[in-house]
């Protein structure tokens, strides 16, 4: 999951003014116009900062995701197992 449809799944826009991706960015140490940066593709988070976004998501937004060059890309999800986690 990426951070723009974590966002929206916690019932945020996914936008600047987003309080989901303020609180995500609050949690992994960085600004709320940086993690927006990162979720429009526009920026890319040190290794560092995708484990703390990893850890402020609880694992929803894996590393893998945001840094596939540094930790590999996450597992492919069917559609399914996307759902039931998203329950």
């Amino acid at each position: 999951m990426n951070l723009t449809n974590y966002a929206v799944s916690k019932g945020g826009t996914g936008t600047l003014k987003c309080p989901v991706l303020d609180s995500v960015a609050k949690k992994a140490g960085c600004s709320a116009g940086t993690l927006y940066q990162i979720a429009l593709g526009n920026k890319q988070p040190s290794a560092k900062l995708a484990n703390e976004i990893h850890r402020a998501t609880r694992g929803r937004v894996p590393r893998g995701e945001l840094r596939p060059d540094v930790f590999g890309a996450p597992p492919a999800t069917s559609c399914a197992q996307q759902d039931e986690a998203t329950a």
